[in-house]
């Protein structure tokens, strides 16, 4: 009940939206403001600057500055609906957007180091016209990215006069995805970088190869068990270690993918993990395994020799001049044989293609040997590695400690200790670092136990940061969008307190949920959230959304053109027979379900994603998946729910209501029948639970007996999870409220019910 608490709560503040990351303006009163209605649909680049390309990034295809105000007139051209034009010219016009060199000492815009930065930029608005200057190249995109977040804010007021200069804190401002436990197609990782490039994130760290824990599910046959290598190898002697080729991306997928972050900012770290999570490898070679068998036996005369065969056909793929080797929890006892190895990776890859590697912090104690101080060590938890003696041992570092920024997606890892990841990303632990209201985290911040124990803003070895979303519960317990929903308000957040540090403006705890709702669906470029139409300034919804009954006119088999649609979402279907709506990321029938899933033949509703994963309808309480500890989750050894295929027959009236954390539920006839979920193995394969799938509404094709459709925004059109009276069910609010995503931060803040709050681990 706390967290409908929130609700009244909110009503009663002023909340005002901020870009993210925030900055701060110098307001000038004295002058006119710019509108945009009227404006030239023009944008103007100084012919002198469009040709400058950045030096000092880590892309080896940095965009010029013409390139970058290319995808920035698209996507103001997207956020107003109108067909923008670029050109370059020697001196400005009247009036207009204006984009150029930073006009004053650009050596003066540094990162928190001191080290001069091309991230920089001014923005200066003035009657009629608006200036961005870059120090660099990227300097002058990011600039634009303030632009059109203060132009989404304003949804079509003018903006007020007045002059901002910004800098980043940190050049690593990253998000890590999982691909190596979850496919995910190169579409969506694109969609992804054009979002976080939104908040000026500048790395995607690519986590290309992994494998299902060992310690956790059906483990009798170990070469069984889920591993995944996302690259295809087009190297005839290397194809042993794809299992599944339609899941991975070719070099002409990959490219594609840099190349598109490159433009929008945002650099692309691949990691080829090894020596440990490399069943992959081991599968394909089972004689270079050790007893525990995702581990290398570095040991083997062929063990090292096949993971630089590996890396000999990747390098030249990667446009980035840092490169992941993984090298995450070998086993201790053969500390000397991974030391040699990270090392002799590391002379080997910078010798080929002259890039330095990174590695994850692992405790690997030796009395002979050394890590080289050339290896950046990328510190995720206290006890594999200390970033306070990192820096004083003069190590590159990168702050992913998981008390902040880990995520497990779907279920969190109890009983494992020292701590459980969430499902979402934690904004409390950030906007609250350590558990101390107001205390707003920054890469600077790594330890929540021993608060004294940080290193100082902007030291010399400290890279930045990146928030990790883990698939630990394998490539059926999420969607791809499910990926998304973890990390939506995290990458944001994190981008927002990476850019600033110590030294810059603090995110408003109060006004973040408003923040959020106003950015997150506007970023340019992507359409995550899966709406009708990509968002744009001003545009208006309607009620309900789309409507469709089945005339006379009508084949069985029925094109209706409007792909997915996202949470929170209320589809209501009338059905008289069997059938199928289809759409690209989901499929929703009547089918008996398969054999593995069934023994009796049920009949059933049954959810199928583009990977192939089927969800059929189980039977559930209306009580259960509601723990706020563990969002979704139903405990086996805790629960009145039977989880059975549950039997649909005709004619039906069907409804399907779709939020994050409730997942899709379904009432047939009024009743409620249960939902779609996953079964997930938890901690050291001694806890089990049922979770629940957040699908999208597929809308694309209709085939068989579907006689009508209805699809409303929202939970039953009253934002909440309905029970076919329109009353409340559970007790979390939907998402797209802002509550669910961010009211804990604010309650925190407020004072009234953060030790409630965190004991809930929100």
């Amino acid at each position: 009940m706390i967290l409908w608490c929130v609700c009244s709560l909110l009503g009663a503040v002023a909340a005002l939206p901020q870009p993210l990351p925030p900055v701060q303006w110098t307001r000038n009163s004295s002058t006119g403001n710019f509108v945009l209605g009227d404006a030239p649909k023009t944008i103007y680049i100084e012919s002198s600057f469009a040709d400058i390309t950045d030096t000092e990034g880590l892309t080896l295809i940095p965009p010029s500055a013409a390139e970058f105000a290319e995808t920035f007139r698209e996507d103001i051209s997207q956020l107003t609906r109108a067909n923008w034009t670029l050109q370059q010219v020697e001196s400005f016009p009247a009036g207009g957007i204006f984009l150029g060199q930073y006009r004053a000492d650009a050596s003066q815009l540094t990162y928190e180091n001191g080290v001069s930065t091309e991230e920089g930029y001014e923005l200066e608005i003035g009657d009629g016209t608006v200036f961005i200057g870059g120090t660099g190249a990227r300097g002058m995109f990011w600039g634009t990215r303030t632009l059109l977040q203060e132009l989404v804010i304003a949804d079509g007021s003018p903006l007020q006069a007045g002059r901002t200069v910004d800098a980043p804190a940190y050049a690593t401002r990253g998000y890590m995805l999982d691909a190596g436990r979850k496919w995910y197609t190169a579409s969506f990782l694109k969609e992804l970088c054009a979002y976080a490039s939104f908040f000026k994130m500048s790395e995607f760290h690519y986590h290309s190869s992994d494998n299902y824990p060992l310690n956790r599910g059906h483990n009798e046959t170990w070469n069984k068990v889920f591993s995944h290598f996302s690259l295809r190898p087009e190297a005839a002697e290397l194809q042993g270690i794809i299992q599944r080729p339609n899941e991975t991306l070719s070099r002409s997928d990959f490219e594609d993918f840099q190349n598109h972050c490159a433009l929008r900012g945002v650099t692309v770290i691949p990691e080829i993990e090894a020596p440990g999570h490399c069943l992959s490898i081991t599968k394909w070679k089972p004689e270079l395994a050790l007893a525990k068998k995702d581990l290398l036996n570095l040991s083997h005369p062929d063990a090292i020799p096949t993971v630089k065969a590996i890396w000999s056909e990747f390098l030249p793929w990667f446009q980035t001049k840092e490169v992941h080797i993984g090298a995450d929890e070998y086993d201790p006892t053969l500390a000397d044989d991974y030391i040699s190895f990270v090392n002799e990776m590391s002379g080997f890859v910078n010798s080929t293609s002259g890039k330095r590697i990174r590695i994850w912090g692992t405790h690997e104690p030796s009395e002979n040997l050394t890590v080289s101080r050339d290896i950046i060590i990328q510190h995720w938890q206290y006890g594999q590695s200390d970033p306070v003696q990192l820096q004083n041992d003069g190590y590159g570092l990168v702050n992913s400690e998981d008390w902040w920024a880990y995520m497990s997606l779907k279920n969190d890892h109890m009983p494992i200790l020292p701590a459980p990841y969430p499902q979402f990303y934690n904004v409390t632990r950030t906007v609250n670092f350590a558990n101390e209201p107001g205390w707003q985290w920054d890469p600077s911040l790594f330890n929540p136990v021993n608060t004294t124990e940080q290193l100082e803003p902007g030291a010399s070895g400290n890279k930045g940061a990146i928030l990790a979303a883990w698939s630990d519960s394998g490539p059926d317990a999420t969607t791809q969008l499910e990926g998304y929903y973890a990390m939506r308000d995290g990458i944001p957040v994190v981008a927002a307190r990476a850019w600033s540090g110590r030294r810059g403006v603090n995110i408003s705890a109060e006004d973040l949920p408003t923040t959020l709702d106003a950015l997150v669906p506007m970023a340019p470029g992507q359409n995550l959230e899966r709406r009708l139409a990509a968002p744009s300034i001003g545009a208006q919804s309607t009620t309900p959304l789309l409507s469709w009954t089945r005339g006379s006119g009508y084949a069985a088999n029925t094109s209706m053109g409007h792909g997915s649609y996202g949470p929170p979402y209320t589809l209501t279907l009338t059905a008289t027979s069997p059938f199928t709506l289809i759409g690209p990321e989901t499929t929703l029938s009547i089918n008996t379900v398969p054999s593995n899933i069934s023994a009796n033949g049920t009949s059933t509703l049954v959810f199928t994603t583009a990977d192939n994963f089927p969800y059929p309808l189980r039977s559930t309480s209306e009580l259960d998946g509601h723990d706020p500890g563990h969002p979704g989750r139903i405990w086996t050894n805790a629960s009145s729910s039977p989880h059975h295929p549950v039997p649909v027959t005709f004619p039906a009236k069907i409804r399907i209501t779709t939020d994050v954390v409730n997942g899709s539920r379904v009432w047939v006839d009024d009743g409620y029948k249960g939902r779609f979920e996953v079964f997930v193995f938890g901690g050291r394969n001694t806890l089990f639970s049922w979770s629940q799938m957040a699908l999208v509404a597929p809308l694309d094709k209709v085939k068989g007996g579907l006689e009508s459709l209805v699809l409303e925004a929202g939970i039953d059109g009253k934002g909440v999870a309905g029970n076919g009276n329109g009353t409340q069910t559970g007790p979390v609010p939907p998402v797209g409220s802002g509550v669910e995503r961010v009211s804990v931060s604010l309650l925190v803040v407020m004072g009234t019910l953060g030790i409630a709050l965190a004991a809930m681990g929100l």
